[in-house]
């Protein structure tokens, strides 16, 4: 959690510099304009992504997400995309939240259940789809007016905001193939104790 405050935080008090450095030079917006502004940027994705994420896990149904949906498949391909991003690396960094939903991997008591895995992989598809629409979601910021003024503070949010959905993305993807993989055994161990 703090690896994602400090990116938040640390983000928007960057466009907030750069912008107050910017305005030193131009002179053109009050420096409170300027703070103001760059709060309302970065509170205004968070707000976007907050809003689709609730709307997606609470109003679509279970149905869409589990394990036998084809749109969730991952290829071959994909992963290999993510290896070259060096994922492997730098996945277990990354904050999981779980908790938000009520299910975290840390707490489990039959990690290699049928069950737990295929919830598992709903959880991840969930959070896929909601991690992909944050990060294109963020781009209805630049619909306020004016538009000159909004994208000096917007597109710095919105690329902060892109890349902050897109890791959390790109991981569980890369984990949903292990994942079916250590259902289907699952599965086959639970109709021959049957």
């Amino acid at each position: 959690m703090a690896l994602y405050l400090i990116s938040i935080i640390g983000g928007d008090a960057l466009i907030i510099l750069v912008n107050l450095l910017v305005n030193l030079k131009t002179g053109s917006l009050s420096n409170l304009y300027v703070i103001l502004a760059g709060l309302i940027a970065g509170i205004g994705v968070i707000l976007l992504d907050a809003i689709s994420a609730l709307f997606i896990r609470r109003c679509l149904p279970e149905k869409w997400f589990t394990y036998q949906v084809k749109f969730h498949k991952v290829g071959k391909g994909e992963c290999k995309f993510y290896e070259a991003l060096g994922i492997k690396n730098w996945k277990d960094k990354i904050l999981e939240l779980g908790m938000f939903t009520n299910f975290s991997k840390k707490n489990v008591s039959a990690p290699t259940s049928k069950e737990y895995l295929e919830r598992f992989i709903l959880e991840s598809n969930y959070g896929a789809v909601i991690h992909m629409v944050g990060a294109v979601l963020g781009l209805a910021l630049l619909a306020v007016p004016p538009l000159a003024v909004t994208c000096r503070f917007s597109v710095p949010a919105i690329i902060i905001n892109a890349i902050l959905n897109l890791l959390p993305y790109m991981i569980l993807r890369y984990n949903l193939p292990r994942l079916e993989r250590m259902r289907i055994i699952a599965e086959k161990r639970s109709a021959r104790e049957a």
